[in-house]
């Protein structure tokens, strides 16, 4: 197992600790959520979601199985679904579950989907999509007019939560590179999920590309400073920029050495 202050962003702990003094949501959502929200949405195999075993999609199977041997971590079930978007969700918290994409297995490498498939364990082991699914609910709670926080407006749990949210997805970016190993792997990988594209992400110059994360750093006012802390997920060129310098970094070193 990697010692998670080796791939962690720095400020992540700082940052959910903001949250768990926002928002006091653990005992009024856990419950509720496992015993009622969680059966509702686990995948319908009736419909158009097919569970990954060893018959079904065997390289997927047999892709986690090594995964789950290099990190000691139990893989949990795994479905695809149709769906025009490159997308991998862990979702669940008692009994948690990956989905992903009939497009993200279509057009992704097997070193890309090594990289996805190891965040979402990341994810699911270290609880950031417990905390991220009981916060969404905390937020859907919310608009319905039941308050969460503990006296505090919901605006202010918002961002401390998407902030948090965001600095965990950078933790999980680690963490998938470490496993798979191959940064122009993982780099790509970002670049589809965010364009959307296999044709974009292929003709993307990532100097260029990186740029913009310097371009947005250079907004200033009010308007731009909200709508930044206004997005639960990091944007593409920050992800990318971060993942580069931590590859490369004596934390990342240390943390090759204990898989």
């Amino acid at each position: 197992m990697i010692d998670r202050q080796l791939f962690s962003h720095p400020l992540e702990e700082t940052a959910f600790n903001d949250v768990t003094k926002t928002v006091n949501f653990k005992d009024l959502l856990e419950d509720q959520y496992i015993h009622f929200e969680e059966k509702k949405r686990w995948p319908d195999l009736l419909g158009k979601t097919v569970k990954v075993s060893e018959k079904q999609f065997p390289e997927v199977f047999a892709l986690s199985r090594k995964i789950e041997q290099k990190t000691k971590i139990t893989m949990p079930d795994l479905f695809v679904y149709e769906d025009i978007y490159y997308a991998i969700d862990s979702k669940g918290i008692d009994t948690p579950w990956i989905e992903v994409s009939a497009s993200m297995l279509t057009d992704f490498t097997y070193k890309e989907l090594e990289f996805m498939l190891a965040r979402e364990i990341c994810r699911i082991h270290y609880k950031h999509t417990h905390y991220h699914t009981l916060m969404n609910e905390s937020i859907e709670m919310y608009s319905k007019g039941i308050p969460f926080t503990n006296g505090v407006v919901e605006e202010v749990a918002r961002v401390n939560f998407y902030r948090w949210n965001r600095l965990a997805n950078y933790s999980a970016d680690c963490f998938g590179y470490l496993i798979g190993m191959d940064l122009q792997a993982a780099t790509q990988s970002i670049l589809k999920c965010v364009l959307n594209s296999e044709y974009l992400a292929k003709h993307i110059n990532l100097a260029e590309y990186l740029k913009q994360a310097e371009a947005i750093n250079e907004l200033h006012d009010p308007v731009y400073e909200a709508t930044k802390s206004d997005e639960q997920f990091p944007y593409g060129p920050f992800r990318i920029k971060n993942l580069i310098a931590y590859a490369s970094s004596e934390r990342a070193m240390q943390a090759i050495n204990q898989i």
